[in-house]
């Protein structure tokens, strides 16, 4: 554990009374209990007192500690959220004055307000379905409604991308992350199948029901574990300069500024040309696909900022565990292309998927050292879309 949740840890714990050990193993044996609940009567009595003196760093560590402990991220999750209902009256109602006076928080906070919001304008339009199923003017108004919720998925986006590797260069004890990442990647999932489901009015009842219920449920929890734990947990965890690396700026402009790089005379040698460290950066931004390169040690070293890039990546990703960088369903084919590049079996990985109207190309290539010892990962992605439509020469210049 970590400096900053040891000691916090250590204070909690004693005004208790109770050792840290006795303490966590009782909250999290009840815990475990909660994948079958009628048989976890006896282990809620015991932990009951605990419960109602816990607080948004215990409910945090608790999560981290059953993700480490189950195996399936289902099973993790609904586990978590029964914790939630269950201790969700002693947690913080609002999120901790000394965070509001970052930006980022704040953004994070009108957004929420924003998706809450949408969610309960178009409850009144479920609402009315479900009695009137032939109603178009209301089915028209949910059709919007799932338009206007779309683009503020990029919250998680962010999140994934700039808040979550502060978090794991901050506090050990992260696994809650992944839990979030997961619960992300089933809005996504959910907001896709009901496009798709609602290009014919009017819809299948029963089946609209379970994909609306489920996003209502999905995008509200998470605005509850975002202000009621993952916040105020970090009030408690983080310290101020911790805080002030939630800057949004390099996301927002996705462009290194050359200015910012130093080398001996402004030139770095190499055996084809000594450039300046400006037109290296110039070269990376300008190239026609995203790069990010991993050391031997699976952590993020370097990405370029092309003005268009596909995936986004913000300055906090530097120096954090390519696994951390990708869902969590994806871990383990990323720890199995590693893995073969290590041993040689492998040195090279592609995939093609399509989004948001692109056909992408993603392409891993293993680097290996002059004693031919593996020095880590290049990961190439490509929009390959207008490619796709070539034909032909073009040998004349033809603007």
């Amino acid at each position: 554990m970590q400096p900053s949740s040891r000691l916090y840890l250590s204070v909690l714990y004693q005004s208790t009374g109770m050792s840290d050990v006795d303490r966590f193993q009782i909250l999290f044996d009840y815990c475990v209990g909660l994948t079958d609940p009628k048989h976890n009567k006896e282990r809620f009595e015991t932990a009951k007192p605990l419960i109602e003196q816990s607080n948004p760093v215990e409910v945090m560590f608790l999560v981290d500690a059953l993700v480490n402990h189950f195996d399936d991220m289902e099973t993790t999750k609904t586990v978590v959220t029964r914790l939630l209902n269950v201790v969700g009256h002693v947690l913080p109602t609002e999120v901790p004055i000394a965070l509001t006076h970052i930006s980022y928080i704040r953004r994070m906070m009108d957004e929420n307000a924003r998706i809450i919001a949408m969610l309960d304008r178009m409850k009144t339009n479920v609402t009315a379905v479900n009695k009137t199923p032939d109603a178009h003017n209301h089915w028209k108004e949910i059709q919007q409604g799932i338009r206007n919720l779309k683009p503020l998925t990029s919250h998680y986006v962010e999140k994934e991308n700039l808040l979550f590797p502060i978090i794991e260069r901050h506090i050990d004890r992260h696994g809650c992350l992944a839990v979030m990442w997961s619960i992300h990647d089933d809005v996504r999932h959910t907001i896709k199948q009901l496009e798709n489901l609602m290009t014919e009015i009017p819809v299948d009842l029963l089946q609209f029901n379970t994909l609306i219920g489920r996003l209502f449920f999905d995008m509200r929890s998470m605005v509850l574990r975002e202000e009621r734990v993952l916040l105020p947990a970090m009030a408690r965890l983080m310290d101020e300069t911790m805080m002030q690396e939630l800057s949004k700026d390099q996301f927002d402009e996705s462009q290194v500024a050359t200015a910012s790089v130093r080398f001996e005379n402004g030139r770095i040698d190499l055996a084809t040309g000594s450039p300046t460290a400006a037109q290296l950066i110039q070269i990376f931004n300008h190239l026609p696909v995203d790069i990010t390169l991993i050391d031997r040690n699976d952590k993020v070293v370097y990405f370029n900022t092309p003005q268009h890039r596909i995936f986004p990546r913000s300055a906090a990703v530097v120096g954090r565990s390519v696994q951390n960088c990708h869902p969590p369903k994806s871990v383990d084919i990323v720890n199995r292309i590693l893995a073969a590049f290590r041993t040689k079996e492998r040195t090279s990985a592609e995939f093609r998927l399509q989004m948001k109207g692109l056909y992408i190309l993603i392409s891993y290539i293993a680097l290996y050292d002059e004693h031919g010892s593996y020095d880590g990962t290049l990961e190439i992605t490509q929009d390959i879309t207008r490619l796709k439509t070539l034909k032909g020469e073009r040998r004349l210049l033809d603007w």
